[in-house]
């Protein structure tokens, strides 16, 4: 199911911050959500320059996707795949892009999948 939601963000997202964190830091990578490789219980989220992210797909628990406004009241919208204690292990953000006519076609594009899959997707079992 994960493998399925990630491959349908592919087709709709563009440029993405890919965000992993914890108490002590955090990192964030800017790209495209392009570019895929899954591998067995692996997937690779490829950048540009060779930077890539690895994540064992099965230590996801849980997929949730989050609609609200920023703090410039401009809607922000983000995936978040959450391990067993609903503790964050990947946040993907869509970026506003530069070219205001995109814009729309990926907040319908978002609900879209929101629609489709809920809010909220449990990934355990």
């Amino acid at each position: 199911m994960l493998q399925q939601i990630l491959e349908d963000c592919e087709k709709s997202f563009a440029e993405v911050v890919l965000m992993l964190s914890n108490d002590a830091a955090s990192a964030e990578v800017y790209t495209e959500f392009k570019d895929l490789k899954f591998h067995d219980n692996i997937v690779t989220f490829m950048s540009e320059g060779g930077t890539h992210l690895h994540l064992y797909m099965d230590q996801v628990k849980k997929a949730q996707f989050i609609q609200k406004d920023n703090a410039q009241g401009q809607p922000s919208y983000s995936l978040w795949l959450m391990d067993e204690k609903d503790q964050p292990l990947l946040r993907v953000y869509l970026r506003k892009s530069e070219k205001e006519e995109t814009n729309q076609p990926r907040h319908d594009a978002f609900l879209g999948l929101m629609k489709k899959y809920g809010e909220t997707v449990s990934l355990a079992g």
